[in-house]
């Protein structure tokens, strides 16, 4: 990619000190794949995993410290989830079923969201029971999860869904000519995705928490099964999380989390200010359905990807 195309991502932007430096150290990172800009990372690792340059003011080492000396409440409830699985959809649906009531949460999920809170010590004045979530390896999530036995509600998602959702997302964020879907999937199924590992080594990472901790508090969502039979999905996420809720009610729960309420919702819901200038909302939602795979997929890349 050149770095006439390169610019393209940030030319507009009246850039600070910090900023620049940052954008000059990105243009000098190799690019084979034509990534934008602004998703170029430079590999941070803690404890021996991947991550990613947070939207946050600590430097992404010092904020995953943070995560994980982050106190946990007894009640808490932790959204555990690669990318693009139905986090929104799914901590919406919690917090109807706490409140008890067919009403949409005031914020947004990326105001609990970890690795993009600035400021960590605000999450404690929440209400409790919260509602947490990451997309971060256990590993970088808060130690007291595992001390404390904090429910943990991880969810699963048909991996060629999620890549080409993924895709999608990232392309919405910061569109340029050279970043299709071949260089993408060619950059995915290699491990050299950009900012963060994919999905499979996701669940490899969860499969070996559990081993760890064979009695720890997790279940495991489909986002297909949502799809599909919702309502039995939402009373077993009621029995889960402890709260009473009969069937009309999660039935209730379903239809105002249907896909096009929740676009309808999020209208009044502003994203956090240290996010806002850089995702638009049209990036958390696109279709919403099983299967968009069959239309991004040639045959060699389906096999490719199943290998």
């Amino acid at each position: 990619m050149s770095s006439a195309g390169q610019k393209t991502d940030m030319e507009h932007k009246n850039l600070n000190k910090d900023e620049l430096d940052l954008f000059t150290h990105l243009m000098s990172l190799p690019n084979p794949y034509g990534f934008p800009l602004p998703l170029l990372e430079s590999n941070f690792k803690v404890d021996g995993s991947t991550i990613w340059r947070f939207p946050v003011k600590d430097d992404p080492v010092t904020h995953t410290r943070n995560i994980q000396s982050l106190p946990m409440k007894e009640d808490d409830i932790f959204i555990a989830a690669y990318m693009k699985c139905g986090t929104h959809w799914v901590a919406e649906m919690l917090h109807m079923l706490l409140k008890g009531s067919i009403k949409y949460s005031e914020k947004t999920k990326e105001s609990t969201m970890l690795e993009v809170v600035c400021d960590l010590d605000t999450l404690t004045h929440m209400q409790s029971p919260r509602v947490l979530n990451s997309h971060l390896y256990m590993v970088h999530l808060p130690r007291e999860i595992v001390q404390k036995k904090i429910k943990i509600i991880h969810l699963l998602r048909q991996p060629k869904d999620v890549a080409v959702s993924w895709y999608h997302h990232m392309k919405h964020m910061h569109s340029t000519v050279a970043f299709t879907f071949e260089k993408y999937l060619d950059a995915y199924v290699q491990e050299d995705l950009i900012p963060t590992s994919h999905q499979f080594n996701y669940l490899r990472q969860m499969s070996e928490f559990e081993k760890l901790h064979p009695d720890h508090p997790i279940i495991h969502i489909h986002y297909e099964d949502l799809k599909l039979d919702p309502v039995p999905v939402v009373q077993k996420l009621a029995k889960f999380i402890g709260v009473s809720a009969k069937e009309a009610f999660c039935q209730q729960v379903v239809e105002a989390c249907h896909f096009d309420m929740m676009i309808k919702a999020d209208e009044s819901r502003k994203l956090p200010a240290n996010i806002e200038d850089k995702i638009t909302k049209k990036a958390f939602y696109r279709k919403g359905i099983m299967g968009d795979w069959k239309n991004h997929f040639t045959v060699a890349q389906n096999e490719m990807f199943d290998d």
